[in-house]
Formats: C-alpha cells, sequence, structure tokens
C-alpha cells in the first residue's frame, strides 16, 4: 500500500469553533449555569462527560412545557455556528499549496481531514464543516418517528475518541465503522494501515484530546495544541503542556495564513509530504529489474 495519505485529525469545540453543545443549551432556553452546574455535579459521581450532557438534555426537553429535542433543533444550532478564523478553509490551503509542488503530486499526496468531537455529530453535520471534512465523528441520539430524541445512541468520551483514529489508521471508513465497530480490533499489518500515525496530525485545546495526543505522538505523528481565542484565562494550556503532550503550541486558534498556527502547520504537513516522496524513491529504486 502506499500510504500516501496525510490526516488532519481535529478536535471542534474550543479548536475550531465554540462549544457547540452551549450553543444548544443556549438555543432551547435552557438556565446554561444551572445546566453545567448539575451536568458536572454528576461527573464528580462517576459519569462520563459526555453521557453527563447528553442525558441531562434528554431529562430537560422532557418536563412538561419544556423544549423539545429535535433532530430539527440539532440541525439549526449547527446552521448558526460560527467558527475560528481560518478554520474552515486551512486544510484546503495547505492542500493546495501542496499540490504546487512538482515532487508532491508526482507522489499523489493527498490530505484528508477527520473531526472527531465529544460534541453532537447531528450539530456538527449541520455546520459548514459538512462540506469540507472527509468524515465527522461525534456523540449521537436516537430518534423516535417524529424525530424527537430519545436516547443516547453514541457517547464519544476521551478514550473513545482513539477508537476513530485507529480505524482511521487502518482504513475503515466511517460508514463501516458505525455499522460494524467491532471492525476496528482488525488485525492490519503496518505496511497495509491505510495512514500510517507518522502521516497524522491532531489538533486539539484540553483535556479530552489528551489521550489522542498521547497515542498519535506516541506512534510517530505529530500533536498541536490550540487555545480558543475567548479563553481570556488560559484555562487549558496547563493541561496542553504537561508531561510533553504535543509537539507544538499551543497556538491561538486562528487558522489564518499568515498565523503562527498556520505556519507551524504546514511546515509540519510538508515534511510528512517530504517523507511519503522519500519512501516512494525508495520503493522505485529497491524494485527488482529484470
Amino acid at each position: 500500500m502506499p500510504q500516501d495519505v496525510i490526516a488532519i485529525i481535529c478536535d471542534c469545540d474550543g479548536t475550531l469553533c465554540e462549544d457547540t453543545s452551549q450553543h444548544l443549551v443556549k438555543q432551547l432556553g435552557l438556565d446554561s449555569e444551572s445546566f453545567w452546574s448539575e451536568a458536572n455535579a454528576r461527573v464528580g459521581e462517576g459519569w462520563d462527560v459526555p453521557l453527563s450532557y447528553l442525558k441531562k438534555l434528554l431529562e430537560d426537553t422532557n418536563k412538561p412545557e419544556a423544549p423539545v429535542l429535535t433532530k430539527n433543533e440539532l440541525e439549526k444550532a449547527g446552521n448558526s455556528v460560527e467558527f475560528y478564523p481560518g478554520a474552515l478553509d486551512f486544510v484546503q490551503r495547505i492542500q493546495d499549496e501542496i499540490k504546487e509542488e512538482d515532487r508532491y503530486r508526482e507522489a499523489n499526496v493527498t490530505i484528508e481531514w477527520y473531526i472527531i468531537s465529544s460534541g453532537i455529530e447531528s450539530i456538527l453535520r449541520a455546520t459548514k464543516l459538512q462540506g469540507h471534512a472527509t468524515d465527522i465523528f461525534g456523540c449521537a441520539f436516537e430518534f423516535d418517528l417524529c424525530g424527537r430524541a430519545t436516547a443516547i445512541k453514541r457517547a464519544v468520551t476521551f478514550t473513545e475518541k482513539t477508537k476513530f483514529i485507529y480505524a482511521i489508521n487502518k482504513g475503515i471508513f466511517g460508514t463501516e465503522l458505525r455499522r460494524n465497530p467491532y471492525r476496528v480490533n482488525a488485525s492490519v499489518s503496518d505496511e497495509n494501515r491505510r495512514i500510517p500515525f507518522q502521516n497524522m496530525v491532531y489538533i486539539g485545546d484540553g483535556p479530552s484530546d489528551i489521550p489522542c495526543f498521547s497515542l498519535v505522538r506516541h506512534f510517530g505523528g505529530e500533536a498541536i495544541g490550540v487555545i480558543p481565542p475567548d479563553d481570556k484565562e488560559f484555562r487549558n494550556p496547563y493541561w496542553l503542556t504537561q508531561g510533553r503532550r504535543i509537539t507544538a503550541g499551543p497556538y491561538t486558534a486562528n487558522y489564518s495564513k499568515d498565523t503562527d498556527l498556520y505556519k507551524i502547520l504546514y511546515r509540519i504537513v510538508s515534511g510528512m509530504a517530504e517523507a511519503i516522496v522519500e519512501n516512494r524513491n525508495h520503493r522505485i529504486r529497491s524494485a527488482p529489474r529484470h
């Protein structure tokens, strides 16, 4: 397998845009302070963070005279999400620059963009990400025939995020993974893995990204920490910088062309492209001649 694909893998909330779940809570007219206070209290009782807030959403929207949590409400929330500067097209810009180099183009170097989030997938798919990202993985609800959320179908916890990275690594596409989650455990030799870890860049902003940072870095990939532009208290940099979890950053989450974040991203990706070219040339030189 040529292994000529580079994967840029991003968290979403706080990495590419403001918290989409908080956006939904406000849209539904729920009291934000009370909602998150109660959801966080459950975490102290042993609940996983995503399960706690998803369960709280179901409870608060099933009370008499409460707003109804429906597919339409989730899509409405997604439609109104605004992204950080340059966040929607930075991957395409990097891809365009890579394609300008003859040696990268000849080696068929391509970039894919994956979103792995503890946010709600229906919201994320209703944003403009849907037109840009290769695939989007997030939490999900089960809906009744009227489109009302009735149960938690999937919760993407901190370590659950790594499942999707392994799937990307092994070349298991999202449609197959959702139908058969056990497929991620398939044994695949290193040379047959579609996107090796050393061809991965993971971008995230906080504690929920630490397992992904550790996994990608451990196997030779790169991890970049970012700080939400509105994080005036610098709450997350401590978590990002402990234990050498990231290889670069944290940078302010501004993906515009002339920012330090964009420059380091391009430098990392172009370095991966160079390695792909060198591996390709090595295979050509090593091929048996008759």
